[in-house]
């Protein structure tokens, strides 16, 4: 039985006996107790009264030895029958005299004990007492008793205690079931009031106060809470009311947004056709405006050369605008599409390590004509434990290159300051970059929206300085792939600071392009002597392309076959077995993919290294299908041929770097040729960048 779901009499009643019941046994034990106490210790004072009285008797006999005498008083102690055995002994340790009562076992003491005094021993109380005449002593004295008076006082007092507890707890049962009424006969009255209220729902009804105690105050209260819930329930009723009208009102409004649902809807599906229409927009306006470009700049930087060495310096200058030119709309429609990508989340990472210090010596090395433009002047600060770092480097270097030009841009006569430095923060390095200017700096309405694209500080910085407005948004956005952190401190008129945090070591999952450049970048020496070691295979489906590649890999003194198609292109490479290939994606019939994959696939032409030339911008693809480099349209001449130069050294295993082929090249192609070879070569194969403004 649960003692916690008994009614409150019931728990009236049982508190009142428990109460009075403890108070009962606690007081009659400690009573019993404290008596049984005290009669052992009479019990004990007794027996050693004896003894004293005995030992005293006993020391003239035995001190002349007279054990019959000895016997005869041992045997007096017959009219104690509590006394169940007595012995004497000698100061050996020897029995002399002992007495063993009729009913009683005789005792198992071989030997009395060191101590004197009184002792309980099971079921008896022994007392040792030495036996002495004059001063003394002549033996030891044993006397041995049973606890029965002991006992029978217990039982006698167990009886009555409980006794005494039986009628006690009769009395207080009585007691307890007239007085509980007072406390819960008006809390029971207030049960059946609280019934009745539940089962009639009538919240006029009232409970009877009875006393003015606490009880009372409850009722009071509860009085109360029943008038409050009546007014209550009179104004819920025109609530309810007021609610039904509402609700009908509501009713034709969810209507009504449920067809502004419905539009929103559609002009949702409306957004995203037009998202992706976009996206294939720029695919297609990708490859449509790469292709051309392509021609501009590689016609023009043949025509250059040719121009440069037949004398005519006029000429140059124009052809270099037309380079100029077709690169700023090349890294125009780059940041776009990189943009796009960034936004459809099909941006990837492509990890390596590098040394921050040589990267940040190229970038400054790389814009340093667009800082003197100005009249303005750089500094760079970099810690001497800033290391190397892992992350995507062409990222890294597009971030710095945007914020530096920017500088450069706004800055006029003045001073731009390159820092850079490692520190540690929970437990993770972290690089810190720190662009400054003493430009014109930047004001806080302008703060707001400088991470956004296609946005300037305001209409008039447009104007003047021209761009737009996508290099600090592109930037925001590498950084925060690379999980890192950018943020700018400026006032107008008193130049900008711009502080980049990337983490040293950039954790993401290592991707398939990743590790195929890595393991490509200098591929084995075959064990094969080929034939045609200065043999390049160019599959292109446009003759412009493979005029280019011709016209420029014959001047640096290869010896070029070009296909127009897949098919021809997989002929020729069994055919020769060229040096390296160079393939296009976008092509009719077979496309660069297939003809990727049989070329890997064909234990004879497996080695050969494939460098992918192509308008599409799908590095990982390229790597997981086995191409060794991956070169977007149009490509970066100095970067190919020190990618061709490496795998002709790795062919012929002689080790060698780019400024020797170049001097044991100068009679074989122009001068101007070989020294950008041995200036591409210096570069470390970075990727040429344009300013984005």
């Amino acid at each position: 039985m649960n003692l916690k779901d008994l009614s409150i009499k019931r728990k009236l009643m049982l508190i009142t006996m428990l109460t009075s019941g403890v108070a009962v046994v606690l007081s009659s034990a400690g009573f019993l107790i404290y008596d049984l106490i005290s009669f052992r210790q009479s019990l004990s004072q007794d027996l050693m009264t004896q003894a004293e009285i005995i030992g005293y008797n006993s020391a003239a006999a035995m001190a002349f030895k007279d054990e019959s005498a000895a016997t005869v008083t041992l045997s007096a102690l017959q009219a104690k029958d509590d006394i169940v055995s007595a012995e004497l002994f000698t100061r050996d340790g020897k029995i002399f005299a002992k007495y063993v009562h009729a009913n009683a076992p005789p005792p198992n003491l071989s030997a009395p004990p060191q101590t004197r005094g009184y002792r309980f021993e099971g079921r008896y109380l022994e007392v040792f007492r030495d036996v002495t005449l004059n001063g003394e002593s002549v033996g030891i004295l044993f006397l041995q008793s049973d606890m029965r008076q002991w006992n029978s006082r217990a039982k006698r007092y167990a009886t009555i205690f409980l006794s005494f507890v039986l009628i006690s707890g009769f009395f207080a049962l009585l007691v307890s079931s007239k007085l509980q009424k007072l406390i819960s006969g008006p809390i029971l009255h207030l049960e059946d009031t609280m019934r009745m209220v539940s089962a009639t729902k009538s919240y006029e009804v009232r409970a009877t106060k009875f006393y003015g105690d606490e009880i009372g105050r409850l009722i009071d209260g509860f009085n109360t809470m029943l008038s409050e819930i009546q007014h209550r329930d009179t104004a819920l009723h025109h609530a309810n009311d007021e609610l039904k009208t509402r609700t009908m009102e509501l009713e034709g409004e969810i209507v009504h947004r449920k067809e502004m649902q419905k539009e929103l809807l559609n002009a949702k599906h409306a957004a995203e056709d037009a998202n992706r229409a976009k996206s294939a927009f720029l695919a297609n306006m990708s490859h449509e405006l790469r292709t051309p470009l392509n021609a501009i700049i590689g016609y023009s930087e043949m025509l250059e050369e040719e121009t440069h060495e037949l004398g005519k310096v006029e000429n140059v200058k124009d052809l270099q605008k037309i380079q100029g030119a077709g690169k700023h709309l090349l890294a125009l429609i780059n940041d776009v599409l990189d943009l796009s990508k960034i936004e459809a989340g099909r941006m990837g990472l492509h990890l390596e390590t590098f040394d921050v210090s040589h990267m940040i010596d190229e970038m400054v090395t790389t814009l340093h004509p667009a800082i003197s433009k100005n009249s303005n002047t750089i500094q760079v600060h970099v810690a001497e434990e800033l290391g190397v770092m892992r992350a995507d480097i062409t990222k890294v270097r597009q971030i710095l290159f945007n914020l530096l030009s920017n500088a450069s841009k706004f800055t006029d006569h003045g001073t731009i300051s390159v820092d850079a430095d490692r520190s540690a923060e929970e437990g993770q390095d972290w690089i810190r970059f720190r662009v400054t200017d003493s430009g014109i700096g930047i004001n806080e309405k302008q703060k707001a929206n400088l991470f956004q694209e296609f946005t300037q500080a305001d209409v008039s910085i447009a104007r003047k300085y021209g761009g737009t407005g996508l290099g600090l948004a592109i930037s925001y956005r590498y950084v925060h792939l690379m999980k890192g952190r950018i943020s700018v401190d400026s006032e107008p008129g008193r130049g900008s600071t711009f502080t980049v945090y990337l983490p040293a070591n950039v954790t993401t999952e290592v991707t398939g392009a990743t590790q195929a450049e890595k393991t490509n970048d200098v591929p084995a020496a075959s064990s094969e002597k080929k034939s045609n070691e200065d043999t390049i295979l160019v599959i292109d489906d446009d003759p412009a392309v493979r005029e280019l590649m011709s016209r420029f890999l014959t001047r640096l003194g290869f010896h070029v076959v070009a296909a127009a198609g897949g098919e021809e292109g997989l002929r020729l490479a069994k055919q020769i077995k060229p040096l390296v290939v160079t393939l296009d994606v976008i092509m009719p019939e077979c496309d660069g993919w297939a003809v990727l994959n049989k070329l890997k696939a064909d234990p004879e032409l497996a080695e050969i290294p494939v460098i992918m030339v192509t308008v599409v911008d799908n590095e990982s693809m390229g790597f997981e299908l086995g191409a060794s480099h991956y070169l977007i349209k149009p490509v970066d001449r100095d970067r190919l041929a020190v990618l061709i130069e490496k795998h002709r050294v790795a062919r012929s295993s002689v080790v060698t770097d780019a400024k020797a082929f170049a001097t044991s090249h100068r009679d074989v192609f122009p001068k101007k040729d070989g020294a950008r070879l041995k200036e591409a070569a210096t570069r470390n194969n970075s990727k040429t960048m344009e300013p984005v403004k």
